[in-house]
């Protein structure tokens, strides 16, 4: 095994191996740019939302840089929100290092990496392999001072445009150096405003005091995907309105034989050790993407590779983007997110592997007990250890159809199909409607028109809501939830919850969880009409710090507005969280023990229910060997031994008049000693049978004697009754 595949296999260990999808502004529905992300972590990771707001700073300033923390918690302190601050007997995390601070910054949403901005900057992540790596500084031989994390913090809090804020992010990781999750992994955003969307990749350069950057812009009317592997091929660093980048790749891929020097630079090529942990980890998860938004394209879902890991640099076999074969909507790009490859030759709700509820959960393998050190299974883009994905819009135009973004849905279909049928969103008003300015004429507007839809844990099995940075901090719903503990007020818990008990029987309980889910979106979109309509005013930083200081998020909306979205916010929030709960409680009631309880007709299911045994499918009886299974007894079921039921079997010829009932098996008359015995052991049947006769008389004359004295006792009551006729007897009554 090669160094590269070698390293590939075991780099996945602490990576999060994440999916995210960005959509250009004319390729989307509604005018607006979404880009998304999946944080699929494991059981440790920290899904909680915090809030940073804006903030004005003294001249001279420095800015603490942090180090990353994939695991809870992933900070501790109030430099990134309350969400963070301190519980009793916690050490608060201590910075790395420290770079000039600017004059004044944005408010903004972060997880782990920032989410959107109050100026409607959005990110999403994924990480990827590199060739070269850079430990961080404080750790031993560190001399890197940037991690993907801190670099989109920087941008969301020093500037608006994706443009903007890649180039930066470049910039501070060229000067300060850059290091990646496990020392060596590259990183992936794609970022987005309201106007364009750029893919961002990076690695370490060779002294680890570095960096090397790229980023291609999306082309209008085209959707891309990534899933933890590099999607930037050739650069072209002279056509500056598709491409930026650290101006000494060249040079690097030359130096160390990454690229020959002839044509453009492959970015993929050059740089990327390929895929993570099998082959398909990341190509699965881009072909079901490319399918899903672009159906007409018809990609393969399989490439040729020399090594496992190296099918899709050598390969090529999927485009950086393509346009949708029709414009893309929110519930586009959830219903992706919750993709288990269903309908597919791929689709992980089959087969054994599903086990015999149909779950498309694969828990992993690699260094459990059972590890046999070959073999793999799908990677699919929903997954049971995700922490939470997000999809976020920027912008939106009101030149769109809105008929076509109504929320009504086909309940009937959605319940079906125990897929998400929501329709399109509606878009936001009129500039003209709401008095808001749109991103090219504002000159103090911030983004309130922005939304980001988060849902927590696994998105197959969560509820998205639309939360907004000018409403200022998340409901508090989302800033908790732990590893380990069960937490009836957090979010996370509620839908993990939900999930895990998903696994009890997938199949049946998939479809109340996304009617569950469909119903609550469905509120949500009328809730995110309001934050579309939002007015707001406030300073637009230029490139590399705040122009002017933009206030408080709260105090920059018109009236009553922010106070007024936050509540419906927190309103909408509890719900959702209630609801939750509740739901896992009615799929306990509903499919305990294997069966389904249902309402009798014309009750109340409170008062009586009916409850059907549900079993398993044929497949899966004929995969586990059912049939080959102990010998079946028929009619000695104890539901079946009613009353009559010897009399039955009697008629159908299965077993011997009653009396047999009582008859023994004769003995045997093998190894009889004497002559005797062997007389004795003849004559047993008919001992047998003839005691087996009288016992039935005696049980004959017993009941003729019964029935005797219930004739005498009759008579004696008729005798009595005429007293109860006269009229003494009445009148004692």
């Amino acid at each position: 095994m090669t160094p590269r595949s070698l390293f590939a296999l075991l780099a996945l260990s602490s990576t999060d191996a994440c999916t995210m999808y960005g959509v250009s502004r004319t390729a989307s529905a509604d005018g607006s740019t979404m880009v998304s992300h999946s944080d699929d972590g494991a059981g440790d990771s920290d899904s909680r939302l915090s809030y940073v707001p804006p903030a004005r700073h003294k001249p001279g300033s420095m800015r603490d840089i942090y180090p990353t923390i994939d695991e809870y918690p992933k900070f501790i302190g109030d430099a990134f929100g309350k969400t963070f601050l301190p519980l009793p007997g916690q050490a608060l995390t201590k910075p790395i290092g420290q770079i000039p601070q600017v004059e004044a910054t944005h408010g903004y949403y972060l997880n782990g990496y920032a989410i959107q901005n109050d100026c409607e900057l959005s990110f999403g992540e994924s990480t990827a392999s590199a060739v070269f790596r850079a430990d961080a500084v404080g750790t031993p031989n560190g001399t890197a001072l940037l991690a993907i994390e801190e670099l989109s913090h920087l941008a969301a809090e020093r500037v608006c445009t994706a443009r903007e804020a890649v180039q930066l992010m470049g910039d501070l990781a060229v000067q300060y150096g850059f290091f990646g999750p496990d020392g060596g992994a590259g990183e992936m955003l794609v970022v987005g405003d309201p106007d364009e969307v750029f893919v961002f990749h990076i690695l370490s350069d060779p002294t680890a005091r570095s960096a090397i950057w790229a980023a291609q812009r999306v082309p209008e009317g085209e959707v891309m995907v990534a899933a933890n592997h590099f999607v930037i091929r050739e650069v072209d660093l002279d056509d500056a309105d598709r491409f930026l980048g650290s101006p000494h790749m060249h040079r690097v891929a030359l130096q160390h034989g990454l690229w020959d020097g002839r044509g453009k630079l492959d970015f993929t090529a050059a740089f990327s050790l390929g895929e993570y942990g099998n082959k398909y980890y990341s190509g699965r998860r881009m072909w079901d993407g490319f399918r899903r938004f672009a159906p007409s394209v018809a990609l393969p879902p399989a490439y040729n590779s020399t090594d496992p890991w190296s099918g899709l640099k050598e390969s090529r076999p999927y485009p950086f983007s393509v346009p949708p074969d029709a414009p893309l909507a929110l519930t586009d790009l959830l219903a992706a997110h919750r993709s288990h490859y269903e309908g597919t030759s791929f689709d992980m709700t089959r087969g054994v592997a599903a086990g015999p509820f149909g779950s498309p959960d694969r828990y992993a393998v690699p260094g459990t007990p059972g590890d046999t050190k070959r073999g793999a299974w799908e990677r699919s883009v929903a997954i049971y250890r995700a922490a939470f994905a997000w999809i976020a819009q920027a912008g939106g135009s009101a030149d769109r159809d809105r008929k076509q973004d109504s929320a009504v849905v086909d309940r009937d279909s959605a319940a079906a199909s125990g897929a998400v049928a929501l329709q399109k969103l509606l878009p936001d008003p009129p500039p003209e409607e709401t008095g808001a300015l749109r991103r090219g004429d504002r000159g103090d507007g911030c983004g309130c028109r922005s939304k980001i839809w988060f849902g927590p844990a696994d998105p197959a099995t969560t509820v998205f809501v639309p939360l907004s940075v000018c409403a200022g901090p998340p409901p508090e719903q989302y800033t908790r939830g732990g590893p380990g503990k069960v937490d009836r007020e957090s979010a996370y818990w509620a839908h993990r919850y939900t999930q895990n008990l998903a696994q009890v029987r997938y199949s049946a309980m998939i479809v109340d969880i996304r009617a569950h889910s469909l119903e609550w979106e469905e509120q949500g979109a009328a809730l995110a009409l309001q934050i579309g309509a939002l007015q707001c005013g406030g300073g637009a930083p230029g490139q590399g710090q705040a122009a002017s200081p933009p206030p408080d998020a709260l105090q920059r909306l018109r009236g009553d507005s922010a106070p007024s979205l936050r509540r419906q916010i927190e309103r909408h929030a509890a719900a959702v969280l209630a609801s939750t709960w509740a739901l896992t409680d009615d799929l306990v009631g509903k499919y305990a023990d294997g069966g389904e309880a249902a309402p009798r007709a014309g009750l109340e299911r409170r008062q009586a229910v009916a409850v059907s045994n549900l079993g398993y499918s044929s497949e899966w009886l004929a995969a586990a060997g059912f049939d080959s299974g102990p010998a079946r007894i028929e009619g000695h079921i104890a539901a079946e031994a009613t009353p009559g039921w010897l009399e039955r079997q009697q008629l159908l010829g299965r077993t011997e008049p009653a009396v047999a009932a009582v008859a023994l098996p004769a003995p045997s008359l093998r190894g009889a000693d004497t002559e005797a015995q062997r007389q004795d052991a003849a004559r047993a049947p008919q001992t047998l049978r003839v005691v087996a006769v009288l016992a039935f008389a005696a049980a004959v004359v017993a009941a003729a004697a019964v029935a005797a004295a219930v004739r005498r006792v009759a008579a004696s009551t008729r005798a009595v009754l005429p007293l109860a006729d006269s009229a003494e007897y009445q009148q004692v009554a």
